[in-house]
């Protein structure tokens, strides 16, 4: 069995905002400390397919970047389906995400068709929200970051929620994110799987059961999850102060 693992980032330099082109480095690490060869593959056209990942990682990027990531995954569909008929698993991150579900409306209106790997449609007409947010994951963690989105996302099934918001300085959806066996899609920056660990490694999970194995986190995950949860907690109290004033 094959103990070897490859990880796809799909257009990084177009889709790597707010620290999310860290998400494949940061589960390559992981993978790696549990004793498995890791191998990464950048995306930016056809040409450069290869026919098996494990895990697809896809960042986020800023508004003027959906016109052309909206084109260039146009031509990357057909690869897209035959990585999700293989298995990969998926982690997207903000404008990823919006590109790469069932359609996104733009902040002008026009209707885009997405890739149709989530779930989902996005509608980015509605005022951007800025801001720390924190909450309990659907596993009943904490868990918290940085969200710079604009519009909203709504699940088209009823697939789990990732996480529920209880403290966000303004106005942004209580129930964020997607996440299934296969899945996993947030609007949280920060970069997201740094300051939420557990998220990491509910992927690494999944990636090797694929492969019929079991992690054995160590001392390492314990260290790094030490290190987030200090950070959350920061977050966290700074959602309490600014509640206070």
């Amino acid at each position: 069995m094959s103990t070897s693992f490859t990880i796809a980032r799909v257009l990084p330099q177009i889709l790597g905002l707010n620290g999310s082109s860290a998400s494949a480095e940061i589960l390559g690490s992981s993978l790696r400390h549990l004793g498995y060869d890791v191998s990464m593959v950048d995306i930016h056209s056809p040409q450069d397919a290869v026919s098996d990942v494990d895990i697809v990682c896809v960042g986020s990027g800023s508004t003027s970047s959906i016109n052309p990531g909206a084109s260039a995954i146009l031509g990357l569909v057909q690869l897209f389906h035959a990585w999700s008929a293989r298995g990969a698993i998926w982690c997207a991150q903000g404008t990823g995400w919006d590109l790469l579900g069932a359609s996104l409306t733009t902040p002008e209106g026009r209707v885009i068709p997405g890739a149709g790997v989530f779930p989902s449609e996005a509608d980015l007409r509605a005022p951007r929200f800025s801001g720390e947010v924190a909450g309990v994951d659907y596993q009943g963690r904490d868990s918290a970051g940085y969200v710079n989105a604009i519009g909203h996302t709504t699940l088209l099934d009823p697939s789990q929620v990732l996480v529920n918001l209880s403290a966000r300085a303004g106005e942004f959806p209580s129930e964020e994110g997607i996440v299934s066996p296969s899945l996993f899609a947030t609007k949280i920056g920060g970069p997201a799987l740094a300051l939420n660990p557990h998220w990491s490694n509910d992927l690494v999970v999944a990636v090797l059961a694929t492969r019929g194995l079991t992690p054995e986190f160590g001392e390492y995950h314990h260290r790094v999850e030490s290190l987030a949860q200090r950070a959350r907690a920061k977050i966290v109290a700074r959602l309490a102060q600014g509640s206070r004033k």
